[in-house]
């Protein structure tokens, strides 16, 4: 079976191409043929989708020269945008695959499809289902958007396949120590969307009225048109917050094994099931998110603490919260990062793609329920 992987890869970081490349160098590492187009245009922005840029154009042009490697494929595995275009600038792909009878998988890596489907108009509708709806599958993060997928397209065949976390995060672990000082982390790209400029609102709150003391981390490429502003609250808050950047998986295990809670108060339209929760779960981390997208499937654990999205002051609460709670949180966060190794496990992603992939290409008997959003390897 020869496969193309069409969608972002590095070197940009997000949760998108970091998923893409894992699998590629898996596949290939299993004896796999597997080839890739990379779609990555380097833009971070908290609207992505909403408009089409002469910019966006450009970069797309210069990715459809590679049309021609779809020749000989059989089975192609696109990681898809959410919005109209997100979806349409795959479409000469999709055509190409339709004409030359290759079978088609799409990989939702978020929550906002559906919503995005309700915003368009009748004619982009009919073109967005039937690109859609012409796939071998879709494959959603969670049992949640997966029914959403089902209720709006029912003629598509749906597979439920959540995220991971890298094995190596739990090897040779960095032995954890009680702090004095709680420690937070925020390990994303810092955008509006994620939240980055509440939590820093967030902890000036805990800083000037509760007089709370703490240490934080913050790792990630910084939005566009945001600099300043971050800066600027940053040095507010002095010398008791750390900015690393970009960080490599050295300095991202590092950070993971420093903190004590990790913080992502996202509103982002587009997340998903952030890999960053994931590795922060595996890792003994508390975890403070909201339920955008698709978390709420991966927050019930007693060690994660949900706040509300765009409030400063309710996340301050919750920090304040989880700062009394830590001490006596040990048993919780162990319970948690073993039930999280065992459920994220590469391994069990890694099979559950190889399953779709082989079903493609016609060599699996493959029972699926799109309505209800089960498959014969969903986890119980």
């Amino acid at each position: 079976m020869k496969i193309l992987m069409i969608g972002p890869f590095p070197p940009v970081v997000n949760g998108v191409t970091v998923s893409n490349d894992f699998l590629y160098h898996r596949l290939i590492s299993k004896g796999k043929d597997v080839s890739i187009i990379n779609t990555e245009t380097g833009l971070i922005a908290s609207k992505q989708g909403d408009k089409l840029s002469i910019s966006k154009i450009l970069a797309f042009l210069s990715i459809y020269v590679h049309i021609f490697e779809l020749i000989g494929k059989s089975t192609v595995y696109m990681a898809i945008g959410q919005t109209f275009w997100g979806l349409a600038k795959y479409s000469p792909f999709i055509l190409i695959c339709k004409l030359l009878g290759i079978p088609y998988i799409l990989h939702i890596h978020g929550g906002y499809v559906c919503k995005a489907y309700e915003l368009m108009s009748a004619f982009k509708r009919k073109i967005f289902s039937r690109l859609l709806e012409g796939s071998q599958s879709v494959i959603a993060l969670s049992t949640s958007l997966a029914q959403d997928l089902g209720k709006t397209f029912p003629n598509t065949n749906i597979e439920v396949v959540e995220n991971f976390y890298d094995p190596r995060l739990i090897q040779d672990p960095i032995k954890r120590t009680f702090h004095e000082v709680p420690r937070f982390l925020f390990l994303s790209n810092l955008m509006l969307g994620k939240g980055v400029l509440e939590f820093l609102d967030a902890l000036r709150i805990l800083k000037d009225t509760k007089n709370i003391s703490f240490d934080v981390a913050l790792a990630g490429n910084i939005e566009k048109g945001i600099g300043e502003t971050l800066k600027q609250k940053i040095d507010a808050l002095g010398d008791s917050v750390y900015f690393f950047g970009l960080a490599d998986f050295n300095k991202k295990k590092e950070l993971l094994y420093w903190s004590d809670i990790f913080v992502l108060p996202t509103w982002y339209i587009m997340e998903g099931q952030p890999l960053s929760i994931i590795e922060a779960y595996v890792t003994g981390n508390a975890v403070v998110s909201t339920h955008q997208g698709g978390i709420q499937d991966i927050s019930n654990y007693e060690s994660f603490f949900k706040t509300e999205a765009q409030n400063p002051a309710a996340l301050a609460a919750t920090l304040e919260k989880v700062i009394a709670q830590l001490p006596i949180l040990n048993s919780q966060l162990a319970a948690t990062a073993a039930a999280a190794q065992k459920r994220f496990n590469s391994e069990n992603f890694i099979a559950k793609i190889e399953a779709v992939l082989s079903a493609s290409n016609g060599k699996t008997i493959w029972v699926n329920n799109a309505a209800q959003a089960k498959s014969i390897y969903t986890e119980a």
